[in-house]
């Protein structure tokens, strides 16, 4: 049974997931873990013939913990300050706006359509207020939970809720000295006092009780997170015993999914800069594989992703999919993971993007690639095609190794061969003058036979060939490659390092 069937298919009753991310800075790969394990359990429920909704909360209150490496120092002086409250890095309108956007987009593009809540438009709208009067008339219960389950033990000036600072407008650098029909009083180290009304965006609760308080005013039922908050003693621990002893609400299902890691680089974080941003991988990948990538891995393993030759290997896998989906020969888990990679788009014919890689690589005109794609049975929807070609081109110029990037060299450019090499690469010349069907099975068994007649090894003559067309030792592969450039072109090319 498909992962995400298996935990959805005991549930009874309308279900609400709910996911959430921080927008501190690029969502990236890594995050898009967390709302498209959402999406996944989301459409299973559909798919399982329940009813369901989707949420995703933006935790646009979070302060700003630090000048990460991609914001310029000027940025020290925001520290501290609720993330919808400092300006946007570049242009106008707010810190979290300006990195939520990019992803909402790239939402779009994967068909994942949660209601979008905004935490802070929760606190302004006094959505937060009666919890947090529960949560301070039982700070010292909360308290106890948070010390036993941790293990850490608190300050002893530690209060359930952080005022914001109505001068700095910070809000982690004040302290709570008291509380009265709902306005909590405060000092902060900016040497400001004041009052923050808990019906306001005038502060917040502290993450491991804001997270629980969120389960109970939104109604979630169903919830995936991070390793990181699974952890022994980590915030979901305590925020069961909260949810339960102190607001009276029943734990979310929970779903801790494993990390992304960026091949060579390890775990991917916005505050390193090891990442690659939801709307890049998007400039390259087709949504439906990023889709894929999520929904054919369980949870409970981790991905690690390469942006270079793997992703090339996870294109092929997925073609073979489709082509399964389209004889009617996949398992039922497999048929989970095709209608699950589904973004919405019509994707009856998957491209052959590894061919594509080679094609934009030769010809600059989306008219022509698009011409031998149609010779080839491969032409798609023409407006994913046309969109996939500009993919392509990305991969090729941001992510190929060098290996998989060629120049077709000109008639009579130089090219360094041995007499036995220029033998074979004669005796290939003159049998491929008379291959009728240029097609890529016709070629490639040309191309072996002269190499075998030539007594070379077979890879030293493959090599030899990609040498005299690339200037590489490796290169596309053959048939197909010759295939797709005119026939007179390659024999011009041979010709010429033959003499004829």
């Amino acid at each position: 049974m498909y992962w995400g069937q298996s935990l959805i298919h005991e549930l009874t009753g309308k279900q609400r997931v709910s996911t959430g991310i921080s927008p501190s800075g690029p969502i990236h790969l890594g995050n898009l873990r967390e709302i498209l394990t959402g999406d996944i359990i989301y459409k299973s429920i559909l798919l399982d013939g329940k009813e369901a909704d989707f949420i995703y909360l933006a935790d646009d209150m979070d302060p700003l913990r630090k000048v990460y490496p991609f914001l310029p120092e000027s940025y020290k002086e925001h520290v501290g300050k609720p993330l919808r409250d400092i300006p946007a890095p570049q242009g106008r309108g707010t810190y979290s706006d300006y990195y939520l956007n990019p992803f909402m987009n790239a939402m779009k593009s994967l068909d994942v359509k949660p209601n979008v809540i905004k935490t802070g438009e929760l606190y302004r709208d006094g959505k937060f207020g009666k919890i947090t009067e529960k949560v301070i008339e039982k700070k010292d219960e909360i308290r106890k939970i948070l010390e036993t389950i941790s293990g850490r033990e608190l300050e002893e000036s530690w209060f359930p809720y952080n005022p914001k600072c109505s001068s700095c407008g910070r809000i982690n650098s004040t302290t709570a000295t008291g509380y009265m029909d709902g306005k909590v009083s405060y000092t902060c180290k900016c040497g400001h006092g004041g009052e923050s009304d808990i019906y306001r965006d005038e502060g917040k609760l502290p993450w491991r009780i804001e997270w629980p308080a969120k389960w109970k005013i939104l109604n979630v039922t169903i919830e995936p997170f991070g390793k990181d908050h699974g952890t022994v003693g980590g915030s979901y621990d305590t925020g069961k015993e909260i949810v339960e002893k102190i607001f009276d609400y029943p734990v979310p299902l929970s779903l801790i999914y494993e990390r992304i890691l960026l091949k060579g680089k390890g775990a991917m974080h916005s505050s390193t800069g090891i990442n690659i941003p939801a709307e890049e991988i998007l400039s390259f990948s087709p949504p439906e594989i990023v889709r894929y990538i999520m929904a054919r891995v369980p949870t409970t393993r981790h991905i690690e992703f390469d942006p270079a030759l793997g992703f090339l290997n996870i294109m092929d896998e997925f073609e073979r999919l489709m082509k399964l989906e389209q004889e009617k020969k996949t398992t039922d888990e497999q048929h989970w993971i095709v209608a699950l990679s589904n973004a919405g788009r019509s994707y009856d014919t998957v491209p052959d993007y590894r061919h594509l890689t080679t094609l934009v690589q030769i010809y600059d005109s989306e008219e022509r690639i698009r011409n031998i794609m149609k010779k080839e049975g491969k032409e798609p929807d023409p407006l994913i095609l046309s969109e996939t070609i500009g993919m392509a081109r990305k991969w090729v110029r941001a992510y190929a190794p060098e290996s998989s990037k060629f120049v077709l060299k000109g008639k009579d450019d130089p090219v360094d061969l041995s007499e036995d090499e220029k033998k074979m690469i004669c005796l290939f010349y003159n049998n491929l003058r008379s291959v009728e069907d240029w097609e890529p099975e016709k070629i490639h068994e040309c191309a072996r036979e002269s190499i075998g007649a030539s007594g070379m090894a077979p890879s030293d003559g493959f090599k030899t060939i990609y040498r005299a067309l690339i200037g590489n030792d490796r290169g596309p592969r053959l048939g197909f490659f010759l295939s797709v450039i005119q026939k007179e072109k390659i024999l011009a090319r041979f010709g010429a390092i033959c003499g004829d």
